[in-house]
């Protein structure tokens, strides 16, 4: 009989389920011994436990000291409770109530201790392709409900055979609760199918066939975790070249699944950070810089990209494939360019028959699409640039007087979106949704967002937008009939800057990105803000220029290029770069645009950065018309990236007009015109570029007198840019900040519209 003298009820709030915490208190709890229970709530846990005083506190103190590795507590209540007659302590069915907090975690990739199970011939799951335990494997991705059990996944389709029964219930083995424990007796099964759904194979024998359709160059669609990937070999440049002809994307790079690390040291240069990152549970693709010497991959896997997008495998199908084939793979989302990412047999048959030579299923449902995530290192801290497998679901707190008792819907925008849900202080983000340019992921979309209210338990009495009016996000809300408010593009970005550096006022907020509807009606993209207590200020922006056809500019860079020579020439451009306008367009259409920007029809005035870029870029030959979003960009980076002589060449003035600072490029792009014309090498002219307008934000942050400088907005995903900015304002005395788990691109609006409805008082839309 216990020696009883003491009962507490610990509530446990955080990321406390799919890691193996109850387990872990159900065995420390043994050892005391003490009695009670702990089960699981939509809040995170709840612990009853009574025993001898000094027992309950070194529990408390290892509770916290030992708790799983993948486990984080946001906070823990503790209440004394009369004694009652338990003798012994257990794991109490869960607790379910209409309050939730997200407990759960994200997929998380295989652990070391499966990953020598799935290895061993011995071992009754060897090269079983659905391996997972306790601490790792899929969550978000398979999951219908709180709280986190085994019904309330897509695993309840999927009784346990004795065996693994036996498991889940033994406290010594590591699969003890574990909820998505399986073996070949009773988990999900796989198929080999062709393109016209013909049975090949079942089970191990379809790893083989489709590594040897990879082997002879075929393509694979694989139904990965969170949806389904196209693989090829990478070191093939016919099935590369083929793969890009059947999935429509002529140019963008293509991410890489490599064996390992070591294999992931030979092709790209891996520092500490973006090694533990390659490594860490979230098995993200890393953006790193290519090696000179790389010996096998095929150039057109990222073509002139100076970097390679490298992902280690995360589950146990990838292991299978790469341990046999021996060869990196060219590994890309399942769809066909601008459509969505495909979760169903049914949707990849559809979509990918005329992509696809094979298709390697499986019957575990997904019930989360989830894209593969995308980080890149920038000043040695990792980026998130695309939150998706890995690190959703994702909360994150807002300030303490931010505080919001009503549910919020913030929709996000319109390319690259994610939305949010918030209330209180937490800020729940989804993942990944993508661009809203067709029905489908604007059917997902609308999906998404019902499945997140009911999964926390949220009804939204307040939406926030974007400004811009015809985004299908902002339409969303108002057909919802919910209040909206607006928060404007780039002051967004700055909101979500802030909240995630936990930065407070005063500040000097960088928002540099494509184009977002702006405040007096044009195109922003170029845009400074000054934060105070007092609300947010614009205080310099770019000094603006036209767009030739308006939204076709964004996929052509040589109209913004033209954009440019006619804001410095007017009619009269120089016949010195008459050659340049011949090679970029026929007479008619350099007609026609010079018309449309002598009038200002079809013509929108901008202050863009990303457009500039465009600008020069096309100026510079490398990029006329792009394929993907980002690809001028992406050139003139990669340019810059191979110039030998560091020193800049070009000053950007800063002009005060209409009490803000312009950034007046037009000195700056004369220069570089007559640099190109007397054989400056277009390196150093692109890296000048680079330099100048780094020097450009110093030079207004000193303007403005403010320490703290806030880096967001797309641009400023160029790690060329963003790194030497970086490097300027420290040794200018400035303290820079930057994104990391917010992304700095449109993936991070909607977080800081709710951050932004709360720190001002929101300009209201009347519903529709």
């Amino acid at each position: 009989m216990l020696q009883v003298s003491k009962r507490l009820i610990i509530s446990i709030f955080g990321c406390v389920q799919g890691v193996g915490f109850r387990p872990f208190v159900y065995r420390l709890a043994k050892q005391y011994p003490l009695a009670g229970h702990i089960r699981n709530t939509n809040m995170g846990v709840d612990i009853d436990v009574q025993g001898n005083v000094h027992a309950l506190a070194d529990f408390q103190y290892r509770l916290l000291k030992e708790k799983p590795e993948r486990a984080s507590i946001s906070a823990i209540q503790i209440a004394e409770a009369s004694l009652h007659g338990a003798t012994h302590f257990e794991i109490e069915a869960s607790k379910s109530s209409s309050d939730t907090t997200l407990a759960l975690l994200p997929d998380s990739a295989m652990c070391f201790e499966c990953l020598q199970e799935l290895s061993d011939p011995k071992n009754r799951r060897y090269h079983y392709p659905f391996l997972h335990c306790m601490t790792c494997g899929p969550r978000f991705s398979l999951f219908l409900r709180m709280p986190f059990d085994r019904g309330n996944t897509t695993m309840t389709e999927f009784p346990m055979c004795s065996l693994c029964q036996k498991e889940y219930d033994d406290p010594s083995d590591r699969r003890f609760y574990s909820q998505t424990n399986c073996c070949p007796r009773c988990g999900p099964k796989l198929r080999l199918l062709d393109h016209e759904q013909n049975l090949l194979a079942n089970h191990e024998e379809a790893i083989d066939g489709a590594v040897e359709s990879l082997r002879q160059g075929g393509i694979v669609a694989v139904k990965n975790t969170g949806g389904f990937l196209l693989l090829v070999d990478a070191t093939n440049a016919d099935a590369v070249h083929r793969l890009r002809l059947r999935k429509q994307r002529a140019k963008k790079p293509f991410a890489l699944l490599v064996p390992d690390l070591s294999y992931a040291k030979q092709i790209a240069l891996i520092d500490p950070v973006a090694e533990q990152t390659l490594m860490s549970p979230a098995a993200p693709i890393v953006l790193l810089k290519k090696l000179l010497s790389d010996p096998e991959i095929v150039p057109s896997v990222a073509f002139e990209s100076p970097y390679y997008g490298i992902m280690l495998a995360h589950n146990a199908i990838q292991y299978l494939l790469l341990n046999a084939l021996k060869r990196p793979l060219v590994a890309t989302s399942g769809n066909i360019s601008g459509k969505l990412l495909c979760a169903t047999e049914e949707e990849a048959f559809s979509q990918l028959s005329s992509v696809a030579d094979l298709f390697l299923v499986h019957n575990r449902r997904i019930m989360h699409r989830l894209d593969d995530s995308i980080v890149q290192i920038i000043d040695n801290r990792p980026m998130v640039l695309r939150r998706a497998r890995g690190y959703i679901p994702y909360v994150t707190t807002l300030p303490e007087q931010l505080s919001s008792e009503t549910c919020i819907l913030a929709s996000g925008g319109h390319l690259k979106n994610s939305f949010a849900l918030a209330k209180d202080r937490q800020i729940y983000l989804s993942q990944h949704i993508g661009d809203l340019e067709s029905i489908d992921a604007c059917q997902m979309y609308d999906q998404e967002v019902k499945s997140w209210e009911a999964l926390l338990h949220m009804i939204p009495s307040m939406g926030i937008s974007d400004q811009h009016p015809d985004y299908y996000s902002s339409r969303y809300l108002e057909k919802r009939n919910l209040p909206v408010h607006v928060i404007q593009h780039h002051q967004a970005h700055i909101y979500s800057g802030m909240l995630d550096n936990q930065l407070s006022p005063p500040l000097i907020g960088f928002s540099w990105d494509g184009t977002g509807l702006g405040d007096d009606h044009t195109l922003w993209g170029g845009e400074t803000f000054i934060v105070s207590e007092r609300g947010i200020k614009r205080y310099a922006s770019l000094y603006p220029f036209r767009l030739p056809g308006s939204e076709k500019a964004i996929r052509e860079p040589r109209r913004s290029a033209l954009g440019i020579l006619h804001a410095l020439f007017a009619k009269d451009i120089p016949s010195q770069y008459m050659p340049w306008i011949t090679e970029a367009f026929r007479d008619e259409e350099f007609f026609v645009l010079s018309t449309t920007l002598s009038k200002g029809i079809q013509a929108p005035v901008c202050s863009s950065i990303g457009r500039l870029f465009d600008a020069i870029s096309a100026l510079l030959h490398c990029c006329f018309i792009s394929s993907f979003e980002g690809q001028a960009a992406l050139a003139l980076e990669a340019l810059a990236c191979k110039a030998i002589n560091g020193l800049p060449r070009y000053t950007i003035q800063l002009i005060q007009e209409k009490e803000i600072w312009l950034m007046d490029w037009r000195g700056m792009v004369r220069q570089i015109l007559e640099d190109k014309i007397d054989g400056v090498a277009i390196e150093e002219i692109a890296l000048s570029f680079h330099l100048a307008l780094a020097q450009a934000i110093v030079a207004l942050a000193s303007k403005a007198s403010i320490n703290n400088v806030l880096l967001s907005g797309g641009v400023m995903q160029n790690k060329l840019l963003a790194e030497n900015t970086i490097a300027q304002l420290r040794r200018s005395g400035f303290t820079p900040f930057w994104h990391e788990h917010i992304p700095p691109n449109d993936g991070g609006l909607a977080a800081g519209q709710v951050m932004g409805s709360l720190f001002t008082r929101p300009r209201e839309k009347p519903c529709v």
